[in-house]
């Protein structure tokens, strides 16, 4: 993954941690974009070039992911919210659309914010399962393969990403590795209320946008899942792009800021 020049690199004190803060020079509101478990801010890197005609794009390395401190535990959603909450106050920054994707999407949902600090948010494909994680035994074996050549870890990525090149997969497998284990250990620990967010559903007073993928191409939010959030937030709105594999971000780009875009307009 090449980078261009105009990427600037930051570490947020948040806590006791060190976070890596990435941002653009931008068109706009600041946009806050969350990646998911595994990943880092390079899943956006590409996008930022997109969003940055209508928002000023700001991407963060959560806590023992990517550039970020690597505690041995301390991986609920609550701990990642907090650190993304110590970054908005630390740097003042007000008015932001707030964007993740997966499990940065339901660390988005939890983050407490007033409404003229996040104004709105968008949640790409999150698992809202009601409280338990989905597919516990790839997290098992992603845990055991992430130390072992990186080449079976690229393998049973495949099976899961079957469009995914060789360097796409090579380049998750690599952030994989660096993920620190208490990510998937502390995940696995609570595999049945892990993803329990309703009470942060019902908090948020700011519009949220939930994007749904195609099931058929990998999408992990089901219709009965976004019609129960919807009645759990105040302002929500569910989308469904076709064709979309779960990360929408990436499989369509024009249709994520297209409605990113539209999204964000709205009062």
């Amino acid at each position: 993954m090449s980078e261009p020049l105009d990427f600037s690199h930051d570490q947020v004190r948040a806590g006791d941690l060190n976070i890596h803060v990435v941002s653009l020079v931008g068109n706009g509101p600041r946009i806050v974009l969350l990646h998911g478990i595994g990943m880092d801010w390079r899943v956006w890197q590409a996008i930022s070039r997109r969003l940055r005609r209508s928002f000023s794009p700001m991407m963060i390395d959560l806590r023992g992911h990517g550039e970020s401190d690597k505690p041995s535990h301390g991986y609920t959603l609550g701990h990642y919210a907090s650190n993304v909450e110590e970054i908005l106050d630390r740097l003042g920054i007000y008015g932001v659309i707030l964007a993740g994707s997966s499990l940065g999407g339901m660390v988005s949902a939890v983050v407490e914010a007033p409404r003229d600090v996040v104004t709105h948010r968008v949640l790409i494909d999150p698992p809202l399962t009601g409280g338990p994680i989905r597919d516990e035994a790839t997290f098992r074996d992603i845990l055991r393969l992430k130390h072992q050549p990186i080449e079976r870890l690229i393998e049973y990525l495949r099976v899961d990403n079957p469009g995914a090149g060789n360097h796409l997969l090579r380049a998750m497998s690599e952030m994989w590795r660096a993920t620190s284990d208490g990510v998937i250990e502390d995940m696995l620990a609570r595999p049945r209320d892990y993803y329990d967010i309703d009470s942060s559903l019902r908090s948020i007073d700011s519009p949220t946008l939930l994007m749904r993928a195609d099931a058929s191409k990998g999408g992990i939010l089901s219709a009965e899942q976004a019609d129960r959030a919807l009645r759990l937030l105040s302002a929500g709105t569910v989308v469904e792009i076709e064709g979309s594999g779960h990360a929408i971000h990436a499989t369509k780009p024009a249709e994520f800021v297209s409605l990113t875009e539209q999204f964000a307009m709205t009062q």
